[in-house]
């Protein structure tokens, strides 16, 4: 069988064609997919970002001049119900509103201001039988990670990730937050200088993770073997450059 030489040619037009045809498809579904992933990325980026005329890296600091920094502990047993307070909260963070993925930095409470309202209580709660003041002052939480952000206007939500010390244990742990941010006009800089931050957390603790045993048998019985923490922690953040 001979055949043309125009069929030949009319072939191989054809062939190429479609070889343009294919590579302009790969090129566009290749485009698309890039343009897929900017798109996700900048929301993402836009996710994490507060919508106040505020940027930049800041230290903020706690201070209780902007509201009372203080952690509330509560305690469920079937025998009685304990509510405490620690006011001896300090801190210090780094943060930008316009990326709160960034956010770190330690606070730490100290165990003697653990208080109940009951004085026989708290020294029990400041023994070595149970929080041992003398030899674990303080119990800190310092952030490694800020993941789950959701802004709208000047408030976020988000999962901080970090150690959480006790007792001379550290365990890593995930705590949800809540934010709500100010930036400085007149009214603020009359409780302090700077934008002002408000932070509150709600999460709890096993006793147990902790090597915290108790006096033999209150453990279940007067204290509650998990025990619900409420932070409330007030700041005002700086521009680090002035600090």
């Amino acid at each position: 069988m001979v055949t043309s030489p125009y069929f030949e040619v009319d072939f191989l037009r054809g062939k190429i064609k479609r070889m343009h045809i294919k590579a302009n498809l790969r090129s566009v579904l290749s485009f698309a997919v890039f343009l897929g992933f900017g798109v996700l990325g900048t929301g993402a980026a836009h996710a994490q970002r507060l919508a106040v005329a505020s940027g930049g890296e800041k230290l903020l600091t706690l201070n209780n001049n902007v509201n009372k920094n203080q952690f509330i502990w509560e305690s469920d047993a079937p025998l009685e119900s304990i509510r405490g307070s620690s006011e001896g909260v300090t801190g210090t963070f780094t943060i930008d509103p316009q990326d709160l993925s960034t956010l770190r930095g330690t606070i730490t409470t100290q165990v003697a201001t653990m208080k109940t309202g009951n004085d026989t209580r708290d020294n029990h709660l400041h023994s070595s039988e149970w929080l041992d003041a003398s030899h674990f002052p303080l119990i800190s939480f310092t952030i490694i990670s800020i993941g789950d952000v959701k802004t709208s206007g000047n408030t976020a939500t988000g999962m901080a990730t970090g150690n959480f010390t006790m007792h001379g244990v550290t365990k890593r742990v995930s705590i949800p937050f809540k934010m709500t941010y100010l930036v400085e006009n007149a009214s603020t800089r009359q409780r302090a200088p700077g934008d002002l931050v408000m932070i509150s957390a709600d999460f709890n603790i096993s006793l147990k993770d902790f090597n915290i045993a108790g006096t033999e048998g209150v453990v279940g019985s007067k204290v509650g073997e998990q025990i619900k923490i409420t932070a409330q922690l007030f700041g005002n953040a700086l521009p680090k450059s002035t600090t």
